[in-house]
C-alpha cells in the first residue's frame, strides 16, 4: 500500500527499520501463545495496526480462511461432543484447535502487513532486492486505477510494463519518491516508546501465563 495511505503521525515517528524489528521481535512471543482468548485478542489489535499501517484488508478473504481451517479441524473429532448434525459431530477439542490454528494463520499476516513498509532497506543484495520488491509493490497500488475493467488483462499487462521499465530506468529503488519525503529515517522518543510497548504487551501476555 502506498506510504501516503498510512498514518500520519507513523510516518513522522516510527522508522520503517524500527517497525520491522518491532514485528520480529514480537513474534517468538505471539507464536508461543497458547491461550485461545488471548490469540483473538491478538488477531484484532494486529489487524487494527494493520489498517493503521495503510493496509486495506479482504476481511471477507480472512473470514474464509477462518471458516475453512475451524472447518478441516472438526472433521476430528475430539473432546466433548457440543452439537450433532446426523454423522457430523461438532467437537469442543475440534472447534478450539481449529479456531486457534485459523487465527494465528490471520494474525500472522496482520503482522506481516503492519511492520513491513515500502520504505524498508534491508542491507545486502537480498535487502536491496527486497527493496525493489517492495517499491514495486508500491507503485502497482498507487497505479491500480490505470486498469480498466472492460480491457482487465491488456490494461494489467501495461501497468505491470510501465513499472518494469521505470525500474530498470532507475537501476536502483528510488528512495526519494514524494511519499517517502515525510518518513521518519530516525524514530522519535515516543515512536520508540509506543513499538517497546506493543513488544513489551505480547512478552507479557506470554510470561502471565507461566505465573
Amino acid at each position: 500500500m502506498s506510504l501516503r495511505h498510512q498514518h500520519p503521525w507513523m510516518l513522522r515517528n516510527i522508522s520503517a527499520g524500527l517497525l520491522f524489528s518491532g514485528g520480529m521481535a514480537l513474534l517468538p512471543a505471539y507464536l508461543l501463545q497458547e491461550d485461545l482468548l488471548v490469540r483473538f485478542v491478538q488477531v484484532l489489535f494486529f489487524g487494527w495496526c494493520a489498517r493503521r499501517a495503510g493496509k486495506r484488508l479482504q476481511w471477507v478473504y480472512f473470514l474464509t480462511i477462518i471458516a475453512t481451517i475451524t472447518l478441516f479441524h472438526l472433521l476430528i473429532p475430539s473432546g466433548r461432543v457440543l452439537a450433532t448434525f446426523g454423522t457430523f459431530r461438532i467437537t469442543r477439542g475440534g472447534l478450539e484447535v481449529g479456531l486457534f490454528k485459523a487465527l494465528t494463520v490471520v494474525g500472522l499476516v496482520f503482522i506481516s502487513l503492519a511492520s513491513v513498509r515500502a520504505d524498508l532497506r534491508l542491507p545486502g543484495r537480498a535487502g536491496a532486492l527486497a527493496g525493489k520488491i517492495f517499491w514495486s509493490f508500491e507503485q502497482i497500488m498507487e497505479r491500480r486505477g490505470q486498469m480498466e475493467p472492460r480491457r482487465l488483462l491488456a490494461s494489467g499487462d501495461e501497468l505491470l510494463l510501465g513499472v518494469y521499465q521505470e525500474l530498470l530506468s532507475r537501476g536502483e529503488v528510488p528512495a526519494d519518491t514524494g511519499a517517502r519525503k515525510g518518513t521518519a529515517r530516525r524514530s522519535s522518543i515516543p515512536g520508540h516508546v509506543v513499538v517497546f510497548c506493543i513488544v513489551a504487551a505480547q512478552w507479557g501476555l506470554l510470561l502471565g501465563r507461566f505465573r
